[in-house]
């Protein structure tokens, strides 16, 4: 009787190893297939896997590179590495880091952002799915967005999986091991990108300053009201080419939108950072560079009291009488959720600063971020900064800030700030 039962045992062990086996294998990550599909600037990434998957996805420069990081996968297939098509997509290979994960390269023709990244459930005859969309995108803005990981930055392989080639991947030649080590998030060689928190988009309010019947500064044939859209205009793009943010503009045309509203629209938007954006003027023709004001209740210098009062009197030319509003901004100053937007302001500045330097943009030195009491920076819950992006009386910078190169490496400069701020406050968010 024992010995039959010992040989049933051991049959049903037989006829159930093959399910084992199956339930262990088809638990790891698989990589069926690999499509590519392109339309305008805009190129669709699609991998074909059996399962949903974590993931983390960031960009290398020199050269410029998409790097895709999975837990440990298998190739079922593995197409041609290269693209033959129009789209940002030249080459890509796959290798196994260190600690398992499985590493996938995409070199690019030309700059690109990271527009969207998810996950697509198994339908109909559709297997599952991972989507990377990526835009072209120019040369400061990749520098903007490079290193910024997307997804679960502290991606791990599964408890004692071993690293291991597999021997379905194309793996690396020797001469690639460095895209294997470049840029892995955790090793001392190269301090983990910053990532981003990607459950929803941040809003961030730009502000062209004037606008219709109230042209701002005008100077060398130059109009500001002008120059602040375009710059407004051109930075909204350049902040939701990345996916991350969604942006609005408090004028969108060429109207006046008076002071007071352009704060109660960053405030009904629940925004997580204004930015006014204007154009300089003074008597001195030989002044230039940019600066970048943050709130106080008192004017850092007198010059800037006067262009404070400059500003804020658009107001009364308008007909909107702005005195009424004292009373009660001084109690809200009093308030210590203001001053903590106001602390997040001028970070916010100073990394302003450190951007416009990377970007090569002249700052009035040496003191480039002043305080002001300027009405649209006196949101109580909005971190808010106000930049005068230079002087239209110095006909130098007036002929710079009117040519859409600079309107665009300004508006890069202005992203990475931005990217700067939203990283520091995530970490000081993850502690």
């Amino acid at each position: 009787m024992q010995k039959r039962l010992l040989l049933f045992i051991t049959f049903l062990s037989v006829l159930l190893l093959p399910a084992t086996l199956y339930a262990a294998t088809s638990s790891r990550l698989h990589i069926d297939d690999i499509r590519f599909g392109f339309s305008g600037n805009s190129t669709r990434i699609v991998l074909d896997i059996n399962r949903k998957t974590d993931f983390r996805a960031f960009l290398l420069d020199r050269p410029d590179r998409l790097v895709l990081d999975l837990p440990p996968a298998g190739w079922r297939t593995f197409k041609a590495k290269f693209v033959e098509d129009n789209s940002a997509i030249r080459s890509y290979r796959s290798g196994t880091l260190a600690d398992g994960l499985t590493r996938v390269i995409f070199d690019l023709k030309r700059p690109a952002v990271i527009k969207d990244l998810f996950n697509l459930p198994a339908s109909g005859m559709e297997k599952n799915r991972l989507v990377i969309d990526i835009d072209r995108c120019s040369a400061n803005t990749f520098e903007a967005e490079k290193n910024n990981v997307i997804g679960n930055r502290n991606l791990a392989p599964p408890a004692g999986t071993r690293a291991r080639p597999d021997n379905n991947a194309d793996t690396f030649a020797s001469s690639q091991d460095s895209d294997i080590r470049a840029a892995n998030p955790g090793t001392e060689q190269n301090p983990a990108p910053q990532v981003f928190q990607h459950h929803r988009k941040y809003i961030v309010v730009v502000d062209p300053g004037h606008g219709g019947h109230d042209p701002g500064a005008q100077a060398n044939g130059v109009t500001e009201k002008y120059i602040t859209l375009a710059i407004a205009k051109e930075l909204k793009r350049q902040l939701e080419a990345t996916g991350r943010y969604k942006v609005y503009l408090t004028r969108d045309r060429d109207v006046y939108v008076t002071l007071q509203k352009r704060v109660e629209i960053s405030r009904d938007l629940h925004a997580d950072l204004f930015i006014s954006i204007h154009a300089n003027k003074y008597d001195q023709k030989w002044v230039r560079g940019a600066l970048i004001f943050s709130f106080s209740e008192k004017a850092s210098d007198k010059e800037t009291q006067m262009l404070a009062d400059s500003e804020n009197n658009a107001g009364y030319i308008a007909g909107v009488d702005m005195s009424n509003q004292s009373h009660d901004v001084a109690n809200i100053l009093i308030d210590l959720a203001m001053r903590e937007k106001m602390n997040e302001s001028n970070m916010f500045a100073n990394m302003l600063i450190r951007s416009f330097e990377n970007h090569d943009i002249r700052l009035l030195m040496p003191h480039p971020h002043r305080s002001a009491n300027f009405v649209v920076l006196r949101a109580p819950d909005v971190p808010a900064v106000l930049i005068e992006t230079g002087f239209i009386s110095n006909p130098r910078e007036a002929q710079l800030l009117n040519t859409s190169g600079f309107q665009d490496r300004m508006a890069a400069a202005i992203a990475s700030g931005v990217n700067a701020y939203f990283r520091k406050m995530n970490a000081f968010q993850s502690h």
